[in-house]
């Protein structure tokens, strides 16, 4: 029975990436993975015209208990009339040590109701299998026009 080498068969199990093989023609054949963390791409959130807070939602539904980098972008598309406040962003997850639920304000709320307000952050959580979530809160506009901001989340597993 011959062996083949081959970086896609068969498919990796679940949560897990297949090495790539390369060979130099001379028959010298070496095998990588990615040297950065791999991006969950299942789990991000780009959301646009956005006008309230927004409820604790699932990020990562069911994730392998380890270590995971979030990346967050929010950022005002639409100035209110008057004023108005861009919420913070809040991380939740039940930590994979202590299994307690953990909580962190990932940005701060900002005042400033211009196209130049934003925020940015990279939360490291060290998760169990329950849910990690995001919301936001702080959320704040007067004036006829109300104040619209995007969000953007991505979500790396370190593991």
């Amino acid at each position: 029975m011959s062996t083949n080498i081959s970086s896609s068969t068969p498919s990796a199990p679940a949560g897990n990436t297949n090495v790539t093989f390369q060979t130099d023609g001379s028959g010298n054949i070496s095998g990588y993975m990615p040297s950065t963390p791999v991006l969950q791409t299942a789990n991000s959130v780009d959301l646009t015209a956005q006008a309230a807070n927004i409820a604790a939602t699932n990020l990562v539904a069911s994730p392998t208990a380890g270590m995971y980098e979030i990346i967050i972008y929010i950022i005002v598309t639409q100035v209110a009339t008057t004023s108005s406040t861009l919420p913070s962003v809040v991380i939740t997850w039940t930590d994979k040590d202590n299994t307690t639920s953990q909580t962190i304000t990932a940005t701060a709320t900002s005042g400033g109701n211009a196209l130049t307000t934003f925020a940015t952050a990279r939360v490291t959580v060290s998760s169990s299998t329950a849910a990690i979530q995001y919301s936001t809160t702080g959320y704040a506009s007067s004036g006829a026009t109300p104040m619209q901001y995007a969000l953007h989340i991505r979500v790396e597993s370190l593991t």
